[in-house]
């Protein structure tokens, strides 16, 4: 049995009670401590942001500049230079591509005393500025989904390995007169928003346009191309393939919105399955020779007419 008295018991509640109240009271008299957050940096000026930049661009290029030095004294360095380089150009835009495009030219164009053989271009940059690679010669090229802004230069460029631009959209002029392509090349689901120029160009190997979109002029004129297929491309603007020579050339399911010249084209074979041309446009088209339109029908947009093959082959 306890041997506590209710008296006790309610001496010690009381006790409680009045140590609770009293720190209750503590808690009110004490002064609030509000905690505030510090305040933001102060933003920097644009003058001040744009010196950075620059300084750190200046400092890039310098770094490049020695790396390419040690690369002309070592050609095992030659190949990390070249990759070190299209890595910098996914930092900047055309400013930055202004700069270092030139950089690379002088070690890729034949004919320089700091030519390098050999090199493979594979940017890791899905968007290059202003490339300008005219005469200039490089093994492998890869460009794979690549958004080229500016306009881009491959004029009289030798490609001795794999071409590849699949994917890949210009967004402005794409020159590619007189390159060669010694083992092909595959512009496949390319986009060309400006000009397509290979006039003069050749391809030893086989090389693919199938499903690209070429919305303005495309000039192929006195081209000189092994098999090639122009599977479902999309010719919208002002076409020529004058004067040009193919072994195969496959135009299966091809649309021609605009202009088509094929004065003095030849190729060992012609074929243009699903082929069709816009006829509800005033325009001026010559077909290979055996080839004509068929009647016009509607298919939206527009009307349209296969090219078939008007004589017995």
């Amino acid at each position: 049995m306890s041997t506590v008295t209710p008296f006790a018991v309610l001496a010690l509640i009381g006790a409680v009670s009045g140590a609770v109240t009293a720190w209750l009271l503590l808690r009110r008299d004490r002064p609030a401590q509000v905690l505030t957050p510090s305040a933001p940096p102060e933003p920097m000026e644009p003058e001040v942001t744009a010196q950075l930049l620059a300084d750190d661009q200046a400092a890039r290029v310098a770094e490049l500049a020695h790396l390419a030095e040690l690369a002309d004294a070592d050609p095992a360095r030659r190949q990390d230079f070249v990759d070190r380089l299209l890595g910098e150009l996914g930092y900047g835009g055309r400013e930055t591509g202004a700069e270092l495009w030139p950089v690379l030219l002088r070690h890729l164009r034949r004919g320089s005393p700091r030519f390098w053989p050999g090199m493979d271009l594979h940017p890791e940059s899905r968007v290059l500025h202003g490339v300008d690679l005219r005469g200039c010669e490089v093994r492998n090229a890869i460009f794979h989904d690549v958004h080229f802004r500016g306009d881009v230069r491959f004029d009289g460029t030798v490609f001795t390995g794999l071409v590849s631009f699949e994917g890949s959209r210009f967004a402005r002029h794409a020159h590619f007169g007189d390159a060669r392509f010694e083992t092909g090349a595959d512009f496949g689901n390319t986009t060309f928003t400006g000009t397509a120029g290979f006039a003069g160009a050749s391809s030893a190997g086989e090389t693919w346009f199938d499903e690209a979109r070429l919305s303005a002029r495309s000039e192929f004129g006195g081209s000189r191309f092994a098999d090639t297929s122009f599977a479902n491309a999309g010719f919208a603007g002002r076409t020529s393939f004058r004067d040009a020579r193919f072994a195969d050339a496959f135009f299966g399911g091809a649309r021609f919105s605009g202009h088509a010249d094929f004065t003095g084209t030849a190729a060992e074979r012609f074929r243009f399955p699903g082929a069709r041309a816009r006829t509800d446009a005033r325009v001026v088209r010559t077909w290979p020779e055996g080839w004509a339109l068929g009647p016009s029908r509607p298919l939206k947009p527009g009307v349209w007419a296969e090219l078939r093959e008007s004589r017995t082959a």
